[in-house]
């Protein structure tokens, strides 16, 4: 039999913190790039620059190689090789269709997207966008291909291999963009450097993913009983991955249409803070979709997994938004300079609630998809869209970029509401004692550490050195009263040993 990276406390630790890493190097790095590109592009072309990168990731950048994570975690249980390969074959094969048609696609309606969609003034911004999303049509394509490496890698769970990978991908990207860009290079050499590795990286993923599972041989020969298993599965992830792309994509050819391309730069900039705590508790929860996957017959199980990252998610995720909503004109200020802490600190504000409430509804979201249920992930997510594309179609005209940021968090805040009814789904009943010491003590220590913080740093000059003495003396305080509070009991004071525990 296979070693199963998972099959051991250490295995879950170890995936965990590795994906931890695929969080903090980014962040770090994208902490000192972005103000760098910003400040060499300017801020009309970050705005167009931002536009491109949302189609890049989000116009036909589907989750279908997810298929292969869920059923390959399922059969190497059992060394079920064949179907490994029939299932890995199918979404190839889907994956390259649904890219190739991407590709097209963009190429295809570049000039409807720069003078029409997105209503782009002056020839040299159109000439400049339109080349931007011939180059992202490529990069897309790329993309599609990688994924179902990465899928094979993360389905086998050597979150290691993925964790160096994506890292190193990352390292090289941000360096290039910020060493381009003090050169002298608009957007255009960014994404040309963009598509160069992410080529390069699908070359060295390939490769890696067959030394993993050498067992795995491509073949045309698909089955129609084993592709209609990954249609369906994907199917419902390409809907909501279809909703939430369209999503924004409207958000920000809205803003590019009616306010222009520096109102977009004000507002995607704070918004990229909020998505960097989703893309925080997504590192961390990445293992529990295949666990869910595995341990899809022993419910008692999987809901102590549930709840012991529920508690973990919701214990850090508190504390992050508190503090950024607390601190977002100082941070700004620090970060980006007045003009941003003028114009993007109510956005800040209103994207870190939106996206706090979006990351406490990851578990829930990846179980659902583990135990097998996507399509229950569109549904609610539609509900999310309608909303959001109701209210920001009316509130952009009063209220401008704040509207369309207060229009996203409604719309959030109607998904996480789905928490509540996947706990009665899954576990027969409402996790009520769970949300009653998450929402009471930690409440009161978010309250109690945001009053520190806001009185040490009225007391201090400003500069990053006092920010983050302030941020420490509110971390203190805030995992003090957690402690105190019964929050962080014996089994949950350390996050490593509660995930240890799982198994």
């Amino acid at each position: 039999m296979r070693e199963k990276s998972s099959a051991s406390a250490m295995g879950v630790l170890k995936n965990v913190l590795f994906g931890f890493s695929t969080w903090l190097l980014p962040l770090i790095l994208s902490f000192f790039a972005t103000p760098i590109i910003v400040t060499a592009l300017g801020n009309e072309d970050y705005g167009i620059y931002a536009l491109v990168l949302g189609f890049i990731g989000y116009s036909f950048n589907f989750s279908i190689g997810r298929a292969i994570t869920k059923y390959v975690a399922e059969y190497i249980v059992n060394d079920d090789f064949e179907k490994i390969n029939e299932v890995i074959s199918s979404t190839l094969v889907l994956n390259l269709l649904v890219g190739f048609i991407g590709f097209l696609t963009i190429v295809l309606l570049a000039d409807w997207f720069v003078t029409d969609l997105f209503q782009i003034e002056g020839v040299e911004a159109q000439n400049k966008t339109r080349n931007a999303l011939y180059i992202s049509s490529a990069i897309i394509f790329f993309t599609m291909l990688n994924q179902v490496f990465n899928s094979i890698i993360q389905g086998l769970q050597r979150f290691d291999v993925y964790s160096k990978i994506f890292n190193i991908q990352s390292f090289f990207l941000l360096m290039g963009n910020v060493l381009l860009a003090l050169s002298g290079f608009g957007l255009i050499a960014l994404l040309v450097w963009n598509l160069v590795l992410i080529s390069l990286t699908c070359f060295v993923v390939g490769i890696l993913s067959k030394r993993l599972l050498p067992e795995y041989k491509f073949t045309f020969q698909i089955k129609a009983k084993t592709l209609r298993l990954v249609l369906k599965y994907s199917s419902a992830i390409i809907i909501y991955q279809l909703m939430a792309n369209f999503l924004l994509l409207f958000e920000r050819g809205w803003i590019m249409r009616r306010l222009g391309a520096e109102n977009l730069t004000f507002y995607v900039i704070p918004m990229m803070l909020g998505i960097y705590i989703h893309s925080f508790i997504s590192s961390l929860m990445l293992v529990i979709f295949p666990l869910a996957s595995e341990l899809n017959e022993n419910r008692e199980k999987l809901l102590k997994l549930y709840t012991k990252a529920m508690k973990m998610v919701c214990f850090l995720v508190i504390f992050l938004g508190s503090t950024l909503i607390v601190m977002s004109e100082e941070f700004l200020l620090l970060w980006m300079g007045k003009d941003f802490a003028i114009n993007s600190t109510e956005l800040l504000i209103l994207h870190t609630i939106a996206f706090s409430l979006l990351s406490i509804q990851i578990g829930s979201w990846q179980i659902t998809e583990g135990l097998g249920y996507p399509m229950y992930n569109s549904y609610v997510f539609s509900v999310c869209l309608i909303i959001c594309l109701i209210l920001m179609y009316v509130l952009i005209e009063p209220y401008g970029n704040f509207g369309v940021a207060m229009a996203r968090l409604i719309g959030f805040g109607v998904l996480f509401l789905s928490v509540f009814y996947v706990e009665k789904w899954f576990f027969n009943k409402i996790q009520i004692s769970l949300w009653v010491k998450i929402i009471g003590i930690l409440s009161i220590a978010a309250l109690a550490s945001s009053a520190v913080e806001k009185i040490v740093i009225s007391q201090l000059h400003l500069s990053w050195i006092t920010l983050i003495i302030t941020i420490l003396c509110g971390g203190i305080v805030y995992v003090l009263l957690g402690g105190l509070l019964g929050f962080l009991n014996r089994e949950d004071r350390l996050i490593i040993k509660n995930l240890i525990k799982i198994k």
